[in-house]
């Protein structure tokens, strides 16, 4: 083999593997990513701030953050209930009857009382949100497998 045929060679396949990270680059990074955490015993004031509409009671804090380059319009946001026939499935948070438009890097936080959820026989290791965005696409906290074995949804 000639020096011209291994270096067209090796070009071939360079500029293959490149062109190939770059599409899947593109397709990674060029899509709506919403990053949801929640966590327990959250207070938004001081228990006795004027401002304070939950007074001393604790909140469920459920935080959606756009991870990714694409605006996304949240429409809902909640906790996943265990299975139990009698009950929802879902649980609402309240405060979600408004449209949220999140651009890149930011957040916006869901509230729900916790005492609300303890009487609704979950504990706080149990807790999996989700936030609902306006082509009702369903962004979770947790995994697929996390989130059945947490709620004891696998049987």
């Amino acid at each position: 083999m000639s020096l011209t045929t291994i270096l067209a060679i090796w070009g071939a396949v360079v500029s293959t593997i490149l062109a190939f990270l770059k599409v899947k680059e593109f397709y990674r990074e060029d899509r709506p990513k919403i990053k949801v955490t929640v966590a327990g015993g959250y207070y938004v004031l001081a228990k006795n701030h004027p401002q304070n509409p939950y007074g001393d009671k604790p909140l469920i804090s459920i935080t959606a953050i756009n991870v990714g380059r694409r605006p996304v319009t949240l429409k809902k946001a909640g906790l996943l209930m265990p299975r139990d026939k009698e009950k929802k499935k879902y649980l609402v948070g309240g405060d979600s009857v408004t449209s949220i438009n999140l651009t890149e890097g930011k957040s916006h936080d869901y509230h729900l009382l916790e005492d609300e959820i303890k009487n609704e026989g979950l504990t706080p290791d149990q807790y999996v949100a989700f936030v609902i965005d306006a082509v009702r696409r369903f962004y979770w906290s947790h995994g697929v497998f996390k989130r059945y074995s947490k709620l004891h949804r696998i049987k």
